[in-house]
């Protein structure tokens, strides 16, 4: 058993993840149509206020408002998207720190020894699978780009996570991340069977 310290400093840690991921930097793309149609009016509207019949022409005005609307979503989505790739990098990290931090290592070959000693096979725990296959992958593939062995195998693998080779998570795939985050360490820092 460990203690309540640190099963507290574990929740706290996973739970600023989420709060500040999901709920504020990730909210921060919510209104990204919104935006672009703003953007748009405001073109249209200077524009239009500055129109000059000799040298304007409605259609060319019309058709770059269009491009502007159309630039930001792309531009915005793209963000997104590496920030939603981004932060699965830092929640591995995460993962990353804290095994070593409470396990005393983050080498599996060295954690799998450990949790066998005490009756738990960690091949077993979907959880551990998630984070320490999938998240890990996930990870490297992003820090090592489209044509490293991480990619290659991530590819193979889990293909719903590739796109045009290139990572692209959702939103659904963080919040799987952080409940399995959660559920590890529920069972290994309170001592229940991993399943």
């Amino acid at each position: 058993m460990f203690p309540e310290r640190v099963k507290l400093e574990i929740e706290s840690e996973i739970n600023g993840f989420e709060r500040t991921t999901l709920k504020r930097l990730l909210r921060s793309f919510d209104q990204i149509e919104t935006e672009a149609a703003n953007k748009r009016k405001y073109f249209l509207e200077n524009k239009f206020r500055n129109f000059n019949p000799d040298t304007d022409d409605e259609g060319c005005i019309e058709d770059n408002a269009f491009f502007e609307e159309l630039n930001h979503i792309s531009i915005e989505q793209e963000l997104k998207q590496e920030f939603l790739n981004s932060s699965a990098t830092w929640l591995f990290h995460l993962f990353e720190r804290q095994k070593k931090r409470v396990l005393g290592s983050d080498k599996t070959d060295i954690l799998k020894q450990q949790f066998a000693a005490d009756g738990y096979d960690l091949d077993t725990c979907t959880d551990w699978l998630v984070l320490n296959k999938e998240l890990r992958l996930v990870a490297n593939s992003i820090k090592h780009g489209s044509e490293s062995t991480a990619a290659k195998d991530l590819s193979a693998k889990y293909p719903n996570l590739i796109d045009n080779a290139n990572v692209r998570l959702s939103e659904t795939d963080i919040v799987r991340y952080i409940d399995a985050l959660k559920a590890f360490w529920e069972k290994a820092l309170y001592g229940k069977v991993f399943l």
